[in-house]
């Protein structure tokens, strides 16, 4: 973990780890469910498009982004600091054929271990909201992207159903704590235009968007919407 990264997100990995702990699943497969974000099709098609060779899905979580982000590159990375979700992750990649293509690496998203330009597409899904410090997280997402290559990234609303959960703590203006004391900060677009301001980066894209999720196992279960600022970062030349 580099230095100056606030305790609570650093705090926070042994609370992921635990969550997907077996006992915490209560007889469940995953966390989150197996339907994939939409988003993480179209970002897929995006890689695909640009002829990445390596792409990296941080964090992948207990996998269900992985299998439509397997048609993005020959080389998927999935990184995550939980060693219970990848565990869940890569079964997810053996029933969806996929598992020669997928690398498992032990990662966090403010120290990767990874070279400079080295990743040609990164997807960044349900993190940047849970942090603290999404400053410095982004600038070393940035760092291992290669010229040329794109973050896609979102960051949850005021209007996401977390919002209204009846077990979230609000602690400040769009900033709440849940029940699993994972901190959560919600943006609007002069929100995330301010933060990308203050790390140097520029959008490429952003679009506002909402779907349906099905229950997660003790953790918001019951059906859901979503809403987020699906936004991406290119980063200059290549």
């Amino acid at each position: 973990m580099t230095t100056g990264v606030p305790s609570r997100d650093t705090e926070a990995i042994p609370l992921w780890n635990n969550a997907y702990e077996p006992a915490q699943l209560g007889g469940a497969a995953n966390l989150w469910g197996d339907p994939p974000v939409p988003f993480a099709h179209t970002a897929a098609e995006m890689f695909a498009a640009a002829s990445a060779s390596v792409i990296l899905d941080l964090p992948c979580g207990d996998g269900r982004n992985l299998p439509p982000l397997a048609n993005g590159a020959p080389i998927l990375l999935a990184g995550d600091t939980s060693l219970n979700a990848m565990a869940i992750a890569e079964k997810v990649t053996d029933r969806a054929g996929i598992r020669g293509n997928v690398v498992f690496i032990r990662t966090d998203v403010f120290d990767t271990g990874l070279l400079d330009n080295s990743i040609d597409g990164i997807f960044c899904w349900d993190l940047l909201g849970h942090l603290t410090n999404p400053e410095d997280a982004l600038r070393e997402l940035y760092r291992i992207t290669r010229p040329g290559g794109t973050i896609v990234a979102n960051m949850w609303t005021m209007n996401d159903c977390q919002v209204s959960d009846p077990l979230i703590k609000e602690i400040a203006p769009k900033e709440y704590i849940d029940h699993f004391d994972f901190y959560c900060r919600f943006y609007d677009r002069d929100d995330l235009d301010a933060l990308l301001d203050c790390v140097g980066l520029a959008l490429d894209s952003v679009e506002v968007a909402s779907w349906w999720e099905p229950p997660h196992a003790g953790y918001r279960d019951y059906e859901h919407q979503h809403e987020s600022l699906i936004f991406t970062v290119k980063k200059s030349g290549g």
